[in-house]
């Protein structure tokens, strides 16, 4: 059953007004702009809050389903299942975070703001669209705000970065829109690019090899090996907001679409597929872990940390069962990486380097703020009660039923990720405190410390009651019913 809410398609259009609003602020007004992007993600977190209420426990919340281009078959078609659900409370909780994390003294605060309320709706779009054409079009129109964002502005650095993110973001979505148009041509007439419907014309004919077109797109945007390149680099330098977006929003969205649009066409093929991406997931798991060890910047180890994590969360969507455990893993992800990107880049820019071994001495100076940054890192080393030991000990649970020796190179990867960021959090923390090379302007701010507390409450939170992590009971339906017109997975 299908039931209608015109919330969700506010959902969408609260960060697209909040960014029309900030443009309309003059240029000097930076207290203004701050004020409506945080009054805007604000505003957007509640309304999820009030989906997450009223989602029906089968079928979707519609908020519009309506004919946009009928001599081709495009609909404006916007809803969200449980799976959805989840993912749009990360990018509305990410978001939130980042808008309020962003420094005071920024030049072009302004020009931040709009930006990060124009990606926040792409992501959102990308999390309610139903209908390929509209989902590939929020997929593509989120690079511009993240280009201008890693680009030049306030920080003017990591132009390159950018322009890696753009082209090979462009380039893998070349095969995506072939993939799409085999797909719409091979569902018959009349052309349509609704999603349910292209499900229900090629169930028992499935996509054969033309699944492959669609992959390459959502393995770069999770940064799988080997289309990871760009997040290292990318991270490495980008203002500290722009990281916490990267890492926190786009890369678990990545895995969001490739089960969405590959498990919605065709099950039976996405779990042909399965062998193929877990194997894939466990090779990035390895590699992340690897990479991770041999890293003294401390962004990019961190980058790699969370590569190692995208690996274990490609090898839980490969597996039919996993699915119940794989969305807290992506959620766990996604926060764990908002809090210590948030937690480096204040202290990087207060150190002035990002080398490890430049640091040292933090828990003598700021006991608080570098507490409150160990619930990430548990988190990330997969500890008891927090929010990533749930994700991963599900996915690894459910993936040793199904290739044992797999679940033990994943395991061994992503533990490996969890010790060097431990042993990189220990480094910061210890050793004597030199006030001389730190900066001596007043750091971090409040709200940045409000942001790290509140993070780290929902993923210590999440991990003693994992039932506020778990997607609805949207996901058992959907699956089990999924599963039985595909089989049991090869």
């Amino acid at each position: 059953m299908a039931e209608h809410d015109l919330t969700v398609i506010m959902l969408v259009a609260v960060p697209v007004l909040g960014a029309l609003f900030t443009s309309l602020c003059p240029a000097q007004s930076r207290r203004a702009a701050r004020l409506i992007g945080l009054l805007s993600s604000l505003t957007t977190l509640g309304i999820w809050v009030y989906l997450r209420l009223v989602l029906p426990p089968r079928g979707l919340l519609i908020g519009i389903h309506a004919t946009w281009v009928e001599s081709l078959g495009v609909s404006c078609f916007l809803a969200l299942d449980a799976p959805g659900l989840l993912l749009a409370g990360l990018v509305a909780v990410v978001v939130t975070a980042a808008m309020a994390a962003t420094r005071r003294q920024d030049e072009d605060a302004r020009r931040s703001v709009l930006l990060l309320l124009l990606a926040e709706g792409g992501m959102l779009g990308v999390v309610t669209a139903w209908d390929l054409l509209l989902f590939v079009i929020f997929w593509e129109v989120t690079l511009v705000p993240f280009f201008f964002l890693m680009g030049p502005g306030p920080e003017r650095r990591n132009v390159s970065a950018a322009t890696r993110l753009l082209v090979t973001s462009v380039s893998s979505s070349v095969l995506l829109w072939v993939g799409i148009m085999v797909v719409v041509v091979q569902a018959g007439r009349p052309f349509t690019f609704d999603l349910q419907v292209l499900g229900q014309r090629l169930a028992g004919t499935g996509l054969a090899g033309w699944a492959w077109l669609f992959v390459p797109a959502f393995l770069m945007r999770l940064a799988v090996v080997p289309l990871h390149t760009w997040l290292p680099v990318a991270v490495a330098g980008v203002p500290t907001s722009a990281a916490m977006l990267l890492v926190g929003a786009v890369v678990p969205l990545g895995g969001y679409g490739l089960w969405h649009v590959l498990h919605g066409l065709s099950p039976m093929h996405y779990f042909e597929l399965a062998p193929w991406l877990t194997w894939l997931g466990v090779i990035t798991a390895l590699a992340g872990g690897m990479a991770a060890l041999v890293q003294r910047d401390l962004k990019r180890l961190l980058a790699y940390a969370f590569i190692s994590q995208s690996g274990l969360i490609l090898c839980g969507l490969a597996t039919a069962t996993a699915h119940s455990a794989v969305w807290p893993l992506l959620l766990s992800m996604g926060l764990t990486a908002s809090g210590l990107f948030l937690f480096s880049g204040v202290i990087c820019a207060a150190r002035g380097s990002q080398r490890i071994l430049d640091m040292g001495g933090l828990w003598r100076s700021h006991p608080f703020f570098s507490g409150l940054a160990f619930a990430a890192v548990a988190s990330v080393a997969a500890i008891p009660g927090t929010l990533g030991f749930v994700g991963v000990v599900g996915v690894l649970q459910e993936l040793s039923g199904k290739v044992l020796l797999a679940a033990c190179l994943a395991a061994a990867g992503v533990v490996m990720a969890g010790m060097v960021v431990l042993w990189a959090y220990r480094f910061v923390l210890g050793g004597s405190h030199i006030p001389a090379v730190w900066s001596h302007q007043r750091w971090p701010l409040r709200r940045q410390v409000v942001v790290l507390f509140v993070l780290a409450v929902l993923l210590l939170a999440s991990g003693v009651m994992p039932g506020l992590a778990a997607a609805p009971a949207a996901v058992s339906a959907r699956v089990a019913t999924l599963v039985g017109q595909a089989g049991a997975p090869r």
